[in-house]
């Protein structure tokens, strides 16, 4: 009898509170499909809440709540991630960011700028992070030929640029979608900030991305090869690589009867500059309109729905330009780029789906008061708090790297972190940074992640090679990043990324020293 009350106790006190989180996390890594773990995990939250009466929970599911979440600033975010989605795509399929990158191959003359280059390139294309993959693959591929470096090289550096970059900007789609995850996540704990608030704190925390982009830098810099990629370099030297054929790379510049290319290749770039120009210039005058006559700083005002308002208006009228412009060069009908526009906001259907579970699930794990049942395990296991962003960051990359989706892993544990960091008096900033950290980690590496797949896809190189020579780099970023947790846990330093960037620099200037004596075609050249 004492067992089985026991028993019963741990049931309700702990297994049942924790049992939507265990179950979005058992079929994210089993399935692979974060949808399906979502709205599983939000079906089992809501029967538990509902004592388990079937009608009543799979009705709560949605009235209270899939259609609880689509009102307030959770419309704003779905409207503008949407819209922001129409624009990247209107120009992605118009070619225009093609003749936007053909114009900096302009300036490569030796292994070492055409490194530079393809880097800042990558980061250039900051709003997309497949097309940057895609872009930047056709353009540089044949440059790497013709100066004989290996082609995994140039996949190592689009996929480093691709979502590393994303997740850093705040007025992309990856920033809006961050911003309203961590915001709804505070809020639930009962605290109120911004999302742009939390996204500028978290940024200098975000060490797997940061470390990621200085770090490829270092290894331009140092001619560093690390693992297979030395045997990769050595065999393209010498002639022994085996690439894919020009007819087996399937990438997007196949030809469009609805654009010209001609006008694609003289007026391009210039399109290209004038829709980014212009929505920079409309986000400016947006900004400033919202705090014109407010005393104290412009920066106490800019929050919530104002930002919101400007990003969508913002957008909204950079594409309007873009359309005219692409009309006015030539390039493609109106009618065509109109197209193109609404086809984008529909291929966010499955992002938006994500993000509503994730805000669904983080209501239910409020109720069920998950994040305090796992922070008083935590307690009675004398968890030490310092290892609480770093194990986040693992998890996440485990579950990064098994779903092959950075947005999945965002909504999956952002809405557990919170809580469980505010119950233990840890650094919520902190840890949403590392869950961060760690769904960018299997979204640069895993093997089913897409900017992996068309990173090698776009650079001509089999897939599972450039997953094994980007694997040793990835690897050691997530270490330096694993230690800069642990440090930034004990200091609250914000220099923390300075501190480990500094000591990735040293490894790899000291690593590129041992080798001198095994010096590669490409290092002499560079």
């Amino acid at each position: 009898m004492i067992f089985r009350l026991l028993m019963d106790m741990l049931v309700m006190d702990y297994l049942l509170p924790l049992s939507p989180s265990l179950l979005a996390l058992f079929l994210a890594f089993t399935t692979r499909r974060v949808i399906l773990s979502l709205f599983c995990a939000v079906l089992l939250g809501s029967f538990i809440l509902h004592d388990y009466a079937p009608i009543e929970s799979v009705i709560a599911v949605y009235k209270d709540g899939i259609f609880n979440q689509l009102k307030g600033s959770n419309a704003q975010i779905i409207i503008v991630i949407t819209i922001i989605s129409g624009f990247i795509y209107l120009l992605e399929s118009s070619k225009a960011m093609t003749a936007f990158s053909q114009s900096i191959t302009r300036y490569v003359s030796t292994p070492a700028k055409l490194k530079t280059g393809t880097w800042l390139s990558g980061i250039a294309i900051f709003f997309t992070d497949s097309g940057n993959s895609l872009i930047l693959g056709p353009i540089y591929r044949p440059l790497y030929d013709k100066m004989k470096i290996c082609r995994e090289k140039i996949a190592l550096i689009i996929d480093s640029t691709s979502s590393p970059v994303c997740v850093l900007i705040p007025v992309i789609s990856w920033g809006v979608y961050s911003m309203g995850l961590m915001e709804k996540a505070y809020t639930n704990v009962g605290l109120e900030k911004d999302g742009l608030a939390l996204f500028k704190e978290v940024w200098l925390f975000q060490l797997y991305p940061l470390l990621t982009l200085i770090g490829l830098f270092f290894i331009i810099v140092f001619g560093v090869n690390l693992g297979k990629m030395k045997q990769a370099q050595q065999d393209c030297e010498t002639g022994k690589s085996e690439y894919l054929a020009e007819s087996d790379i399937t990438t997007n510049d196949s030809v469009n009867p609805l654009i010209d290319m001609n006008a694609v290749q003289q007026y391009g770039a210039k399109t290209v500059a004038l829709a980014l120009s212009s929505l920079a210039l409309c986000m400016a005058a947006l900004f400033f309109y919202f705090t014109r006559g407010v005393s104290g700083s412009a920066e106490a005002k800019l929050v919530g729905s104002e930002i919101r308002t400007a990003l969508a208006v913002s957008y909204s009228v950079a594409s309007v330009i873009t359309i005219l412009a692409l009309s006015r060069f030539g390039i493609r009908k109106m009618s065509a780029s109109a197209d193109s526009f609404f086809q984008g906001m529909g291929k966010i259907t499955s992002i938006l789906c994500i993000l509503l579970l994730a805000w669904t699930l983080s209501d239910i794990l409020k109720a069920l008061d998950t994040g305090a049942v796992i922070a008083t395990m935590l307690q009675q296991l004398n968890f030490p708090i310092w290892l609480l962003a770093s194990t986040i960051f693992i998890i996440g990359a485990f579950l990064s790297i098994a779903t092959g989706s950075s947005w999945g892993t965002f909504a999956l544990l952002i809405p557990i972190v919170a809580p469980i960091a505010y119950s233990l008096d840890a650094s919520i900033i902190l840890c949403f940074a590392a869950a961060l950290s760690g769904g960018l980690f299997g979204d640069h590496c895993s093997p089913i992640s897409d900017t992996t797949v068309l990173s090698s896809m776009s650079s001509g190189v089999n897939h599972i090679n450039h997953v094994e020579t980007q694997m040793p780099y990835a690897m050691t970023t997530a270490f330096f990043t694993f230690i800069g947790f642990i440090l930034a846990s004990i200091t609250g330093s914000n220099l923390t990324v300075l501190i480990m960037a500094s000591a990735m620099g040293s490894f790899y200037f000291l690593y590129s020293k041992s080798q001198q004596g095994k010096l590669t075609h490409e290092n002499n050249l560079s």
